[in-house]
């Protein structure tokens, strides 16, 4: 399918007193309620617009293309996919759905995948088997698409009612999933063997570091965690409660903080560093770039920032 795009020629970065030096800010005029974002395959970002029905692509220059979906979607999650497209959640479709990077100024298309008809899909990963991998909150389910054969296979939690998060493949070859509403988190093979763990208060956010752990930030509480492969957890408190956790430029995470209108780096030892404050910001999805650039979404401003990593 096609998705209608609405495009802006240009976007100019806005020198502000509401942000530190070294950084950008680039207004979002096609969408509304950036979530989550992550670097492409082209060099380029792209983010989900959640009330938009919109994912967006915006240039390390600054300039913005919009893409619609088909359908009335609520975007959540988003990561690049193992034949080189852009596979994001569709929250409120039953769907999922992936985005060819190398669409034209005015079109790109998207493509809709129906795995349910009540399901709520949101965190969205590569698996280390060449599948896509994504949580539905609906069925308290943990799903596997094969883009070859175009099979889903669902696995349903232990616990029901768990609400699955967000997702990420670990360096053990497995996939490790939250379950913020039962205060666990979970890891599934890939053949679908699902085992739960506590330890972490109310995770939220996951993400694969370099050190071969994985990381999960708290939704309420002022702490990130690390859980070795053998689920040896070790807490380390941040200055306010993390959002969403990703892998940085180098020996460290980045994390963003809602509540603080900042930006936080987390090295594999635990050292944490803050940013300084982008005025009203309200942070949510964070991804390195290039060298020591950070780009993250502004969801209280609607603006992209770029920035350099906390230091």
């Amino acid at each position: 399918m096609l998705a209608l795009c609405v495009g802006f020629p240009t976007s100019q970065a806005l020198p502000s007193s509401d942000i530190p030096p070294n950084s950008k800010s680039f207004p979002i005029r096609g969408g509304s309620q950036p979530f989550a974002i992550t670097m492409g395959p082209d060099g380029n970002f792209w983010f989900t617009l959640s009330n938009s029905n919109e994912v967006a692509r915006i240039t390390p220059h600054g300039k913005f293309t919009y893409f619609r979906t088909p359908t009335l979607s609520n975007p959540a999650f988003i990561t690049l996919g193992p034949d080189g497209n852009i596979w994001f959640g569709e929250g409120s479709t039953g769907k999922i759905a992936s985005i060819t990077p190398k669409g034209s100024t005015r079109t790109a298309a998207i493509t809709e995948i129906q795995f349910s008809f009540f399901g709520v899909s949101v965190g969205i990963t590569t698996g280390s088997d060449g599948n896509i991998w994504f949580t539905d909150q609906t069925d308290h389910a943990v799903w596997r698409y094969n883009p070859s054969t175009g099979v889903f296979a669902e696995f349903q939690t232990p616990t029901p009612n768990s609400f699955p998060g967000d997702i990420t493949t670990g360096a053990d070859g497995n996939m490790w999933f939250t379950e913020q509403a039962v205060d666990k988190f979970g890891r599934i093979t890939p053949s679908g063997v699902i085992t739960e763990f506590s330890g972490v208060n109310s995770p939220s956010s996951i993400a694969a570091g370099p050190d071969g752990n994985i990381w999960i930030s708290s939704a309420f509480v002022s702490e990130v965690a690390r859980v070795t492969p053998t689920v040896e957890i070790t807490i380390f408190q941040t200055p306010s409660p993390p959002t969403i956790i990703r892998p940085g430029n180098s020996n460290n995470l980045l994390f963003t903080e809602f509540s603080a209108n900042k930006i936080a780096s987390i090295t594999t030892d635990g050292v944490v560093t803050e940013s300084a404050e982008f005025f009203r910001s309200g942070p949510t999805g964070i991804t390195a770039g290039v060298g020591s650039r950070v780009w993250f979404l502004g969801a209280s401003t609607n603006l992209v920032y770029e920035t350099v990593v906390p230091q």
